[in-house]
């Protein structure tokens, strides 16, 4: 049985067994070539030795030990505002005082901002005038009896809505300035 396998598997390969003895008789060759121990001839150099003078001094002691050291106080670092940094000011390690700028950031979204602000200050105060305008019109026209009472007390209450309005747009202003 073990001799059919043996001539299935070579006629499978394609070798001969004459091929099949040629790469035995290979391997065989490498595996003794390799086990062959090499005598080495030759004397070996004599070793360097280095003397020193031993003499008695004082040394001082000293002592280095690794450590890891924390602080007492646990500060975190958070902006007061959102942005992109674009610069870190200070120098890793360095001391630092309150105060003291740290990073830059970008200042194009709190321009942005200012304007946007701005701009609604100025229609803010547009409205203003506007109601100021009118409260001056109905005035006399009330006091003539020409407009009902409601007529002025709407128009004073539209003009003090709209300088609230202007107030609360001159604090949105100075928020975006900071």
């Amino acid at each position: 049985m073990c001799y059919s396998v043996f001539f299935t598997t070579r006629r499978f390969i394609g070798l001969s067994l004459s091929h099949i003895e040629l790469i035995a008789l290979c391997v065989m060759l490498l595996f003794f070539w390799g086990c062959k121990k090499e005598a080495k001839t030759g004397v070996l150099a004599p070793a360097q030795v280095t003397v020193l003078k031993v003499e008695p001094k004082d040394t001082p002691v000293v002592f280095e030990f690794v450590g890891q050291t924390k602080s007492s106080h646990q500060m975190e670092i958070r902006a007061r505002v959102n942005g992109f940094l674009d610069k870190r000011v200070y120098t890793e390690g360095t001391a630092v005082k309150a105060g003291d700028v740290m990073f830059k950031m970008d200042p194009k979204p709190f321009q942005a901002q200012l304007a946007a602000t701005q701009g609604a200050l100025a229609q803010q105060q547009a409205s203003l005038k506007t109601a100021q305008s009118n409260l001056a019109r109905v005035i006399p026209l009330t006091e003539q009896k020409a407009l009902s009472q409601k007529d002025l007390d709407d128009a004073t209450g539209q003009e003090q809505t709209a300088a609230a309005a202007v107030e609360s747009a001159k604090a949105q202003v100075e928020s975006a300035k900071a």
